[in-house]
């Protein structure tokens, strides 16, 4: 196997992704994924997440560094029927978050249909309706 590699893919996370899904699809060890894009927590994977697919440098006589692939932002950073964007921090509940912003917590739920309220993690940007 090379010991240099490149980005020779962009994917994009879809609902119901995991890095072994996505590894398998391109034939990539979950490891060298992880590695190729930083991911720390293989858990974590958010929907819209934009995903280098690490591939062999061929017939390159130099290494070349993978490129940094940061997620995409939503135009103007709020996506289209949110009002504002709150990022999920340690001991947040939906609860809390729907009556700090003044909205029902079934609102809030509709707005977010990708979120389990039994496992809201830390960093997670939910969607504040207007």
């Amino acid at each position: 196997m090379a010991n240099h590699y490149i980005c020779t893919d962009v994917y994009t996370v879809r609902a119901g992704d995991t890095l072994y899904s996505i590894a398998q699809r391109y034939q990539v060890e979950v490891d060298l994924l992880m590695r190729a894009n930083r991911v720390r927590n293989p858990y974590n994977l958010r929907i819209g997440t934009k995903l280098c697919i690490p591939g062999p440098v061929e017939n390159t006589p130099v290494p070349q560094p993978l490129p940094e692939v940061e997620p995409e932002e939503p135009q103007g950073g709020v996506p289209a029927g949110c009002k504002t964007v709150h990022t999920v921090k340690m001991g947040d509940t939906l609860y809390m978050i729907a009556k700090m912003h003044h909205i029902s917590l079934d609102a809030l739920m509709r707005a977010n249909p990708d979120i389990d309220p039994y496992n809201l993690r830390i960093g997670t940007n939910l969607c504040i309706p207007e």
